[in-house]
């Protein structure tokens, strides 16, 4: 006969299934189910998943990478001794809901998301101690990219922009191209093979790098949870992915140019928004390979040092009256 859980989990999980499937937060007035006048969280989740062209879309798929890397790190998790803290977990818990609850008073989608993130760390303390919630840190900061925190885009995607802008002007000048660069644009005096037109680079905000640093920060992040053991290492790598993302992103634009130099604009980049080449879109698969050897790399330093070929011990035979004998060298 199964047992029924502890009070305290059996009040915890009631309290959560009445916030989060029947207490509806925001977003549709007159839509909501239940309560007739708001949505649940998830519909706002929805459609911050589909704003700014899908930016956010990857977060459907955290919470199924969350589940795959806690089942490899399974053996590290089992070797951890349960320990409740039930202080700190319950105030962890208390604040979640106090958050959530100040959102759906407040109206604001982002009080729910966080609430939600610290209901898991609640959640976790509360059940299985802070040893558990150390080990499992970086899976619980990649939870955090399951919100669509769209807020954030147009803040990093400009400067990013600008970054590539410069940058990519600046090498341009240097290899001896005329270049110039003039608020997210780059006018060149490369004539377009196929118009005679010189060749102009307009860094649009899905071409600052935005796409690539998201997705780079959730690989970083299980990069650092299953390849890397030191908590330093950990933070040095997630130090470098914007770094990473800007230098996969810069060879990106210089392929854009080459590729205008010796095709045509219309080849390297298509005849506008939503008309891309091929070349163009194949040009952003680049970038996610470069970015994936250069985190490679990083991994591999962090891991081993510098030292890329490590000396071997051989073993020479010596032939004639002491062939029987073995020398190391």
């Amino acid at each position: 006969m199964i047992s029924m859980p502890p009070l305290h989990i059996r009040i915890y999980l009631g309290a959560v299934i009445f916030v989060f499937g029947y207490l509806f937060f925001i977003h549709g007035y007159g839509t909501g189910y239940f309560l007739k006048e708001r949505d649940p969280l998830w519909v706002s989740m929805k459609w911050g998943y589909q704003r700014d062209n899908g930016e956010w879309s990857f977060g459907y798929i955290v919470p199924l990478a969350v589940i795959v890397l806690a089942w490899f790190m399974r053996k590290e998790f089992r070797a951890l001794e349960i320990k409740p803290a039930n202080k700190s977990g319950l105030v962890f818990l208390l604040l979640g809901f106090f958050f959530f609850f100040g959102g759906y008073r407040a109206n604001v989608t982002y009080f729910g998301y966080f609430a939600g993130q610290v209901l898991v760390m609640g959640t976790i303390l509360w059940f299985l101690g802070w040893a558990w919630f150390k080990k499992g840190f970086w899976l619980w900061c990649l939870f955090g990219m399951t919100w669509p925190l769209v807020f954030l885009i147009q803040p990093i995607s400009f400067p990013l922009q600008k970054v590539m802008v410069v940058l990519t002007a600046n090498f341009l000048q240097l290899i001896g191209v005329g270049a110039v660069a003039d608020g997210t644009s780059i006018f060149t005096n490369t004539l377009d093979p196929q118009s005679g037109n010189p060749i102009n680079l307009n860094i649009a905000a899905a071409c600052s790098g935005l796409r690539s640093l998201f997705a780079l920060i959730m690989i970083g992040l299980i990069f650092a949870a299953i390849m890397l053991k030191s908590e330093w290492k950990r933070c040095v790598l997630m130090l470098t992915i914007p770094i990473v993302a800007i230098a996969a992103n810069f060879v990106r634009m210089l392929m854009l140019y080459f590729g205008s130099k010796f095709g045509g604009a219309e080849f390297a980049i298509g005849r506008g928004e939503g008309k891309e080449s091929a070349y163009h879109i194949g040009s952003g698969l680049v970038v996610f390979v470069v970015a994936l050897i250069l985190v490679s790399l990083i991994v591999r330093v962090l891991n081993h040092g510098f030292v890329v070929f490590k000396k071997r011990e051989t073993v020479r035979r010596v032939v004639g009256p002491q062939a029987g004998e073995e020398e190391l060298g």
